[in-house]
């Protein structure tokens, strides 16, 4: 009986301890998952600032990790789907449209967040960076030759190296708001001018739950019960 009793004594504090887990895991960091996303693309030329592209585009997803206690933008991840269509409104070295094949957003080295404000009662502004910015594009002319279709040449992304934007935690928003996402060499292009491509986004989406208290709680109720179980069958 007595080895029973303290096997039980265990699991009650076990049990007592995830009631204890409940206040700092209100605190702790979220996990958010934007599933719903549109990024408002613009390309200007350097010379004249022409308007080369003034689009939208679909955005596969982004998750961001928030600790509202900090306030701290821990983490994040930013993608575009494949095959994402830019029609050009003139054309840029003899093409017409470009496809972006991939593109992701990622902290880079020495990342952290800057700055993060609270602007409202669940809504906070923020500045995180360094940031990698990557990508895949091809590029084509839907009236025919020429040029040569392009296909899938890294981006040469360059001047994202920060992002600013706002989050709202209860409206579950994001939104990154003229980011210069890369500016892209004429030269390569036979052209003089450089594309600077900029963009602004736009996200709406869910929180993922982390394992609940309930679960926890169940779990160690299922073995107050084994041990109950036990210590009946054995006297």
């Amino acid at each position: 009986m007595l080895v029973f009793s303290a096997a039980l004594a265990r699991c009650v504090v076990a049990v007592v301890a995830v009631f204890g887990m409940a206040g700092p895991a209100a605190a702790s960091p979220i996990v958010m998952y934007f599933d719903s996303g549109s990024a408002h693309i613009t390309a200007n030329r350097t010379s004249d600032n022409s308007l080369v592209t003034d689009t939208d585009i679909s955005l596969d997803g982004l998750s961001v990790t928030f600790d509202p206690a900090t306030p701290e933008i821990v983490s994040f991840a930013i993608t575009a789907p494949m095959s994402a269509p830019i029609s050009l409104l003139q054309p840029w070295g003899g093409f017409d449209t470009f496809v972006i094949e991939s593109a992701s957003i990622v902290p880079g080295g020495g990342y952290s967040s800057i700055f993060v404000s609270m602007t409202g009662p669940t809504t906070y502004a923020f500045l995180v960076g360094p940031v990698d910015v990557n990508g895949i594009y091809s590029a084509f002319n839907s009236g025919g030759p020429p040029p040569v279709p392009v296909s899938n040449v890294p981006v040469p992304f360059i001047g994202a190296s920060f992002l600013n934007g706002t989050i709202d935690t209860d409206l579950m928003l994001l939104e990154l708001l003229g980011i210069t996402l890369a500016e892209i060499p004429g030269a390569a292009f036979g052209e003089i001018d450089n594309l600077v491509v900029k963009a602004d986004i736009t996200w709406s989406g869910s929180i993922i739950p982390e394992p609940s208290t309930a679960t926890l709680l169940s779990l160690g109720i299922v073995g107050l019960a084994a041990l109950r179980g036990r210590n009946s069958s054995v006297s």
